[in-house]
């Protein structure tokens, strides 16, 4: 081993679940490294069921047999995680003295929709993930604070940042994870203790059956061991992070916490649900504000602050033009209700005329009482069952009481701070039980309630902050309360199409839980209740739904509110580092660290696994069409693409054979398919494929704009115009690419238009010219970046091209695709997966993969170069999709000047494809 490698020589490694897949392979990777091993697999099935030593004995003997030269050892253990945890810890000091890396990888899978899943399916996975990393980070923590050293990595998942369908166990889970390691961070820092979590998306045994053998291909835990090698090493400082990888791709993903909105707090009568509703926009909005500013933080806001900022607005809030009414006679019930936030938040809903049903272990009597006081008898009832045991006779409480339920909030709660270094068992499964257990307790039971109905229902989970970023003495809270927040976001998902709308709040208020930890200025400044009930209305009001409807609504989203000011909180993830290497070491990522940590440019706001998985695929795949393309192009050692924004492309008679083919050419067309006929050429629509690779390498769309998501980018028109023709039928191009426009479309999308130059490198002649627009949904542009000017555009780019609907057309004529061709034209440049991968497309929401729009505008220009003649300028609109094998119907309206109209449709589905389309005849007499 080189000395510049990173060497694990007589670290000790404890990795749980390493009797295969990701853990078997990072074992093999410590041990390459020289590190000692207790690797531990209780060798049962996916399920959790079973027990087989042999996975575990398998590993140790591979590692014992091919790396004790290395000075690696390794010795099994088949302790059960959740159980036995701390018997795997003292495996590691009975055989080696110490404990130094802690990887808590064991996992299982009970996936189930909501509806179906089981108490039992609930717990066993909370068990084995989250209460297994609790057991064996609290038994290596003492020895790792003592010799002041530790590394301790929690294996998270896609699923828990951002919700899952049919995943609500894993999903809480692998959440909670996060929440505990954020806490262990800030406690360890002064120790050397470093801790970390890895969401990765990797082959694997809970993959295996998920995934489809060529996306599982890329997706082996080798790329994702170097990552986990890397964080845990002693020269590496990084932690409290939070990693996504798949595939050869490494990137950060971090809170981003809108500037939000302040309200003055002083009166009830004004900080209302109506005066939040008026500013909405300016909650959601991740734009800086005078008062405030888009953060990316650790810790919560500082309320104190915002609170003294907010007092001095006027008094009388302005309550805008929407009433709230959909509350009333609405049923609410209100868990751990007898005082705090749960008393303030029944008596505002009861306040908008919602009948309440005040639940909490103790005393719910006082508060029924002042609330049918205020509005009414009969108005509020009570409610003395268990959250964690009895959830299931409150919910039929309700129904006996009121005869139906409407809204559920979940606030019922308790604190067992401690250190981690001090926490018992029975203060951990209290706080688990109590938050998290309860809160899946009473959605479990209220869901089929709402199923029922055809209003569906509404429910508000609460979080903390402490369990958005973590929070020294809490890890048993922080871990609860961010298992709960990976909950609510799954059942948000499975929930929506049922009308049962899900949200979490992170409250920060003064209560008897609470009041302990306030310093002074909170105490001074008094957070009261009151400044969060408010926001909680009107969560579950229809009439914030209604104004978010364009949106898709407000579901599964994740608030913080307190002292006035109210703020929206989701994930960014950095642009990240993709390595197309087949072997990636942790030395690679050392090197491209600034990349993978990398939040300057490029960055992602990602709100579910499947856009952050395609997201992902698509970022690897980008880089291996750039390596495929660099590669197919590189000629006399010259690169295909230059640091200037140019790109080298190099094609033969072979390439437009290809080209023309895909375009639906037959063999009995010889100027098209063979080189040695007299009038062998290249349709003029070549001109779009050293576009098309300039495209993807010339300039970094995701530097142009924020929050760029390759799945989110439509190719929206297309232009190109010919100085001469023909085209040659081979040659060595150079493209020189520039952003012609960069357009924000109110925050909502962003628009790019570039301009591509491409020229004969021998004569240096310009032998193309074109326009690409493109639409990347979620996208925004800020002032500094937009480029407005629309002189810079062709005429005839952005000349609108209305098809006659008085005239019946000059030209019609339909097309028959192949099935197959997609497959064929995407061998002329652009291997995007979208046009040949059924899960690719699937993912995406098509029922198969799509012929490539340029594909299509080839299709139809080729009849009309087969009609007209010879046209020196092109342009359109895709405006719908064509799947291989439809057939497309090309129609053509003559106009002045040379000038065609034409517009596609897909006689399958009936779709206009290409609209606002048009050529440019070169000899406008002839065929006219």
């Amino acid at each position: 081993m080189s000395s510049s490698n990173l060497s694990f020589k007589d670290k000790v490694v404890v990795i749980t679940g390493a009797g295969g897949g990701l853990g078997k392979v990072y074992a093999l990777e410590y041990a390459k490294r020289g590190a000692n091993l207790v690797i531990n697999d209780l060798g049962g099935t996916l399920t959790g069921s079973g027990h087989d030593s042999r996975a575990a004995d398998i590993v140790v003997n591979e590692i014992n047999s091919k790396y004790s030269k290395m000075g690696a050892k390794a010795v099994p253990n088949y302790d059960s995680v959740n159980s036995d945890g701390e018997n795997i810890i003292k495996t590691a000091i009975d055989n080696f003295g110490r404990i130094d890396i802690l990887i808590n990888n064991a996992g299982i899978l009970r996936d189930s929709s909501f509806v179906k899943m089981t108490p039992e399916h609930f717990h066993s996975v909370i068990d084995v993930h989250l209460n297994g990393a609790y057991k064996l980070s609290r038994a290596a923590w003492p020895y790792m604070r003592k010799q002041k050293f530790g590394r301790i990595i929690n294996t998270a998942s896609p699923a828990g940042l951002f919700g899952n369908f049919g995943q609500a166990n894993y999903s809480a889970a692998k959440l909670g994870l996060v929440g505990l390691g954020e806490t262990l961070a800030k406690e360890g820092y002064n120790y050397n203790i470093m801790v970390n979590s890895i969401a990765p998306l990797a082959r694997s045994r809970m993959t295996e059956n998920v995934l489809p053998p060529h996306i599982l291909k890329q997706l082996g835990p080798e790329k994702i061991a170097p990552l986990v090698l890397f964080l845990t090493h002693d020269e590496t400082k990084v932690t409290n992070s939070i990693f996504e990888l798949a595939a050869g791709f490494y990137g950060q993903i971090r809170w981003e916490r809108s500037s939000g909105q302040i309200f003055n707090p002083s009166s009830e009568n004004y900080f209302t649900p109506e005066a939040i509703l008026n500013k909405w926009s300016e909650i959601t909005t991740f734009d800086d504000k005078p008062f405030n500013k888009t953060q990316h933080p650790m810790q919560l806001s500082d309320y104190n602050d915002l609170i003294s900022k907010a007092k001095k607005l006027p008094v009388e809030n302005d309550q805008g033009s929407i009433k709230i009414n959909s509350i009333k006679g609405k049923v609410v019930i209100v868990t751990g209700a007898g005082g705090g936030l749960g008393k303030s938040h029944a008596i505002w809903f009861a306040k908008y005329g919602a009948n309440v049903l005040v639940n909490d272990i103790r005393d719910p009597n006082t508060v029924v009482n002042e609330i049918n006081k205020l509005y009414g008898e009969g108005t509020a009832m009570p409610d003395s069952h268990d959250v964690v045991t009895q959830a299931q006779f409150i919910i039929d409480n309700a129904l006996k009481q009121f005869g139906h339920i409407d809204i559920l909030v979940n606030n019922a709660g308790i604190l067992r701070d401690r250190s981690f270094l001090k926490m018992k068992d029975d203060e951990w499964n209290s706080v688990i039980k109590v938050h998290l257990y309860s809160t899946f307790a009473m959605c479990k039971a209220v869901w089929p309630v709402f199923l029922k109905q055809k209003s569906g229902g509404s429910i508000i989970n609460t979080t903390s902050t402490s369990g958005i970023y973590g929070n020294f003495g809490q890890a048993n809270y922080a871990a609860a309360k961010a298992a709960i927040l990976g909950f609510s976001r799954t059942i948000a998902i499975e929930g929506f199409k049922k009308n049962i709308i899900v949200n979490i709040i992170a409250p920060h208020a003064e209560t008897a839980m609470t009041k302990s930890i306030f310093g002074e200025k909170e105490l001074a400044n008094h957070f009261d209740v009151s400044q969060v009930s408010p926001f909680v209305v009107l969560l579950a009001s229809k009439e914030l739904q209604d104004v978010n409807s364009k949106k898709g609504g407000v579901k599964g989203q994740l608030f913080e509110v307190g002292g006035g000011w109210c703020g929206q909180t989701r994930w960014q993830r950095s642009g990240g580092f993709v390595s197309t290497e087949q072997d990636i070491t942790p030395e690679l990522l050392k090197a491209h660290w600034n990349e993978v940590t990398n939040f300057k440019s490029g960055t992602v706001t990602v709100g579910s696994t499947e856009g952050s998985s395609m997201a992902i695929l698509q970022a690897v795949q980008k880089a291996q069409m750039s390596k495929i393309s660099s590669t197919a192009s590189h000629d006399d050692n010259e690169s295909s693409s230059s640091s200037n924004g140019s790109t080298t492309f190099n094609y033969t008679e072979k390439d437009c054979i290809l080209y023309n083919l895909g375009l639906g050419s037959t063999r009995n067309e010889l100027k098209y398919v063979y080189e040695n006929d007299p009038n062998f050429q290249v349709l003029p629509t070549f001109a779009v494929i050293p576009f098309m690779k300039s495209s993807m390498e010339s300039f970094n769309m995701d530097q142009l704009v924020e929050n760029f998501n390759f799945t989110m980018l439509l190719h929206g028109e297309q232009y190109f115009k010919l100085p001469k023709l023909p085209l040659p039928t081979s040659g060595k191009l150079k493209t020189v690419s520039e952003p012609l426009q960069v357009i924000d479309k109110n925050g909502k999308a962003a628009v790019i238009v570039g301009g591509y130059k491409t020229y004969d490198t021998k004569t240096n002649k310009l032998l193309a010219y074109n326009e690409g627009t493109y639409f990347i949904r979620g996208a925004h542009v800020p002032k500094e970046k937009q480029k407005l000017d629309p002189s810079v555009r062709s005429k005839f780019a952005i000349q609108k091209f209305q098809s006659p609907t008085n005239k019946s057309p000059d030209f019609e004529i339909e097309v028959t695709t192949s099935e197959d061709q997609a497959a064929l034209y995407r061998l002329s440049g652009d291997f995007n997966p979208l046009h040949i991968d059924p899960f690719v497309a699937k993912s995406i929401k098509f029922p198969k993969p799509i012929l490539h729009g340029l594909c299509t505008m080839g299709i139809s220009a080729k009849q009309l170069y087969e009609k007209f003649g010879a046209y020196d300028e092109l342009k359109v609109r895709f405006s719908s999709v064509v799947f291989p094998g439809d057939k497309l119907k090309i129609k053509a309206w003559k106009q002045p000047n040379g000038i065609v109209i034409f517009q596609t449709i897909d006689s399958n589905t009936n779709q206009v494809v290409l609209d606002n389309a048009a050529i440019k005849l070169t000899n406008p007499t002839s065929k006219l």
